[in-house]
């Protein structure tokens, strides 16, 4: 199993991905090393522009080669460089390490299988420096499963050129009891001013929710300890009702 692609949305990305909650907290903690900064998982660069534009020194890697071309246009569009590299984490293979890696976005999710974690952690475990941090953020699953119903739902609408909209519906339900995977059936429907269906886009997308204690066990195993664990983008204290799982991360010596 690949992880998600995001290929045949990618050009619909900024507009039902609008979300700001966490460049604060990114821009905050990679400002704190001189050196380079890998992003994963980087889609088309809703993290890494405010990273750059704050003068970061940033790489961006993604499996989807149309979220890296847009991500390229906007880097030209805006005067700003970055190395951008169409590979999949778990095949990481570049040549140079990194004094920080992040993930952001919960993006780690996407790995759904255990095998496919440990593989990605293993890799990036190897682009780091010594001394390096890794930021790694994950949903909740407590807080997160909560919402996995199976029902059909308006996620949101959001306003199109020329007076269109795009509304977006997604379903969500579990695979299993045991693999923690939720599968996940997109719909993107996009109509024009007269409210006539234009465009109907159907994608399906799985992810995983890892639980604290498994993934804390799979990051030491990887060579990971960890230097700091918060429930949110304001660094409060970890609680079962906290939305988030965020983790910093430092290799071991």
């Amino acid at each position: 199993m690949g992880i998600n692609d995001y290929d045949r949305i990618a050009d619909l990305y900024d507009i039902y991905i609008p979300f700001t909650f966490d460049v604060d907290f990114f821009v905050e903690e990679t400002r704190k090393t001189p050196g380079e900064v890998l992003e994963l998982m980087s889609g088309t660069g809703r993290v890494s522009i405010p990273l750059l534009q704050a003068g970061v020194k940033l790489t961006c890697v993604d499996m989807s080669a149309e979220s890296n071309a847009i991500l390229q246009r906007k880097l030209q569009q805006l005067g700003l460089k970055a190395d951008v590299h169409c590979m999949d984490v778990r095949a990481l293979e570049l040549d140079k390490k990194f004094e920080m890696v992040i993930i952001p976005f919960h993006s780690f999710a996407h790995l759904t299988t255990p095998e496919m974690q440990r593989t990605a952690l293993a890799h990036i475990r190897e682009h780091l420096a010594p001394g390096g941090t890794f930021i790694c953020t994950l949903r909740n699953p407590k807080v997160r499963g909560a919402d996995i119903d199976g029902q059909m739902r308006l996620e949101n609408r959001y306003a199109l050129p020329g007076d269109g909209v795009l509304l977006w519906w997604a379903v969500e339900r579990f695979r299993d009891d045991a693999s923690q995977v939720v599968e996940a059936v997109q719909f993107y429907e996009e109509y024009d001013a007269h409210g006539l269906l234009t465009a109907k886009r159907l994608v399906e997308l799985h992810f995983r929710l890892t639980e604290r204690r498994e993934f804390e066990e799979l990051a030491a195993a990887a060579g990971f300890r960890v230097k700091a664990f918060y429930g949110d983008y304001a660094r409060s204290p970890f609680t079962d009702e906290s939305p988030f799982m965020i983790w910093i991360l430092e290799g071991r010596v």
